[in-house]
């Protein structure tokens, strides 16, 4: 891995030196849009703001913008961030990998230290990068500079809140941002993000100073946010949380903003042209690889062609379409190329499951071995309604409103069996297919070391059993 020589550039120097010459920085148009845009590139701070402001060059407000923007990056304290830096060297099962672990409050100077510490460490061959964050926050500015040096570290960069040695690790206020800069994203269990509004330490400006500040930063935070692939709902937060409180954000919404991705890169979907005619394209990013999702209108309803990255193990049984974490098996697919570590199945949408994504959280596809214990494809969370516009736009006929199914483990439902000897030989996804697909059943429980399924017009009561799955219909 190379090492990152980002030296201070000149301009900085003048523009942070004690005895600053602001009567040249009012010999032009736009003042304040020339310090900021000077003080952003010095500290490698990726901006796009909404200028120009509407302030007289003779305005004093521009000294004291000049003035935050310096407060921004002055310490508040002398308990500066720390870090630790581990090797490991799993060869030949794994390259090497940095454990980078950063605690404490961020303060100016902090993102040289890290620079420092990984230059000295040894990078040969190092693929991986992981940073285990602990932090309650602090420089706001250091913490976006922290997070594009973050960004440029030419290895896969993983962060991670919490591990097993600080469980209770905490990534809150400036802490998120140096956070999000990397590729992919974690959270422990226990472990929490906390965000809220940046706070202004000069506290005498009035309302129209501080409205105009407070749009340059929140300029600079929104493009930062989503230069690094988190939804908008994030900075919608952090703008409505008063500076002095904390929002403790749920995992639920961590991963629904993208701020935790897990091993998942990115996600998209959008329209294509394929043939003539319009088709929903869904991508998917991920550490294990890139996966596709196409669907189109047929005469009858909807189709697609699932493009999965296939692992180096991978066994082809049935084909399922995925709704909010349950699956369900294709009833008519087949597979048309199998090549360069890829799978590509053709399939039709049943109605029913088409009524179910309608209203669909999350939709993907996989393939499950014959046996069942293995699989590879992808779920992806649905954002800007294009899946329930594009099934809307296809022909639907015999519609059937689904109930999705919520499995229940080691939990068995005694009685109310709809046969006498159950269905033997089927996974447990048909054995719930099959309940799916009738109007008399509500329930099934299935015996997992015989793969023996009973289909149940409903739950009469619950019984506590190692070895068998239930589950109901919503």
């Amino acid at each position: 891995m190379r090492k990152l020589q980002r030296g201070m550039r000149p301009s900085c120097e003048y523009i942070l030196r004690a005895d600053i010459n602001f009567s040249s920085l009012t010999s032009a148009d736009g003042p304040i849009t020339i310090f900021l845009q000077m003080f952003l590139k010095c500290h490698d701070i990726p901006h796009r703001l909404p200028w120009p402001l509407p302030l007289s060059k003779r305005d004093p407000m521009y000294f004291r913008l000049i003035i935050f923007c310096v407060s921004l990056i002055a310490p508040v304290s002398s308990w500066a961030m720390e870090f630790s830096i581990e090797r490991l060297d799993l060869r030949p099962i794994r390259p090497p990998t940095l454990h980078i672990t950063a605690t404490g409050e961020i303060q100016t100077g902090d993102t040289e230290k890290l620079k420092n510490t990984i230059e000295g460490a040894d990078v040969s061959d190092v693929r991986d990068v992981l940073f285990m964050f602990d932090s309650p926050g602090g420089s706001l500015m250091e913490s976006l500079r922290m997070g594009d040096y973050i960004a440029d570290i030419p290895a896969i960069v993983s962060a991670q809140v919490g591990a097993s040695d600080m469980p209770d690790a905490i990534c809150a206020s400036a802490c998120v941002y140096a956070y999000i800069a990397a590729d992919y994203r974690y959270i422990s269990n226990d472990a929490r993000i906390g965000v809220h509004r940046f706070g202004f330490t000069e506290t005498d400006l009035d309302g129209n100073e501080g409205a105009a500040i407070g749009q340059a930063v929140s300029g600079i935070l929104s493009e930062y946010i989503r230069s690094h692939r988190v939804e908008p709902d994030l900075f919608e937060t952090v703008s409505l949380i008063d500076h002095n409180d904390i929002l403790w954000v749920s995992r639920i919404d961590l991963e629904k903003w993208r701020v935790v991705t897990n091993g998942i890169y990115d996600e998209q979907a959008s329209y294509i042209n394929l043939n003539g005619k319009v088709a929903l394209r869904m991508k998917q990013v991920a550490i294990t690889g890139d996966s596709f999702l196409t669907l189109f209108c047929t005469k009858t309803g909807v189709a697609g062609v699932a493009d999965l990255h296939e692992p180096e193990l991978a066994a082809y049984g049935t084909f399922d379409l995925g709704i909010d974490d349950a699956w369900y098996p294709g009833d008519r697919w087949e597979v048309i190329d199998r090549s360069d570590m890829r799978g590509k199945v053709l399939f039709d949408m049943p109605s029913s499951i088409a009524q179910a994504a309608m209203r669909a959280e999350k939709f993907g596809a996989r393939i499950v071995s014959s046996g069942g214990d293995l699989f590879f494809g992808f779920q992806q969370i649905i954002r800007d309604g294009l899946l329930n516009e594009l099934i809307r736009s296809c022909p639907m006929q015999n519609q059937i409103a689904v109930r999705p199914m919520i499995d229940q483990h080691a939990t068995d439902y005694p009685g109310a069996d709809l046969t006498t000897d159950g269905i033997r030989d089927v996974s447990f996804a048909q054995c719930k297919a099959i309940c799916m697909k009738s109007e008399q059943c509500n329930a099934v429980s299935y015996v997992q070391n015989r793969s023996w399924c009973w289909p149940k017009s409903g739950v009469e009561r619950q019984r506590p059993t190692a070895g068998v799955i239930s589950a109901f219909k919503r």
